[in-house]
């Protein structure tokens, strides 16, 4: 595991503390979660991307025709 140093200010510090003790943890836990949630979610978009590419490469680009004006508002 890592060592890094953050410079926040004091009422940030502060806050986070309080924060941390109500979620029984500590700041560096709260960084650490928070640091891992947004690498996670990243890799979820990244995920995401590949599958959309493979999709418009298994449809060729084209995922069907476009509906007309008339197809696109008729009501019913």
């Amino acid at each position: 595991m890592k060592n890094i140093t953050l410079s926040i200010d004091d009422e940030l510090y502060e806050r986070s503390r309080v924060l941390a003790a109500q979620r029984k943890s500590s700041v560096s836990g709260l960084v650490r979660a928070y640091l891992q949630s947004l690498s996670d979610a990243e890799q979820r978009r990244e995920q995401a991307r590949r599958e959309i590419r493979a999709m418009i490469g298994h449809f060729g680009g084209k995922v069907g025709r476009m509906p007309s004006r008339e197809e696109r508002n008729a009501r019913g």
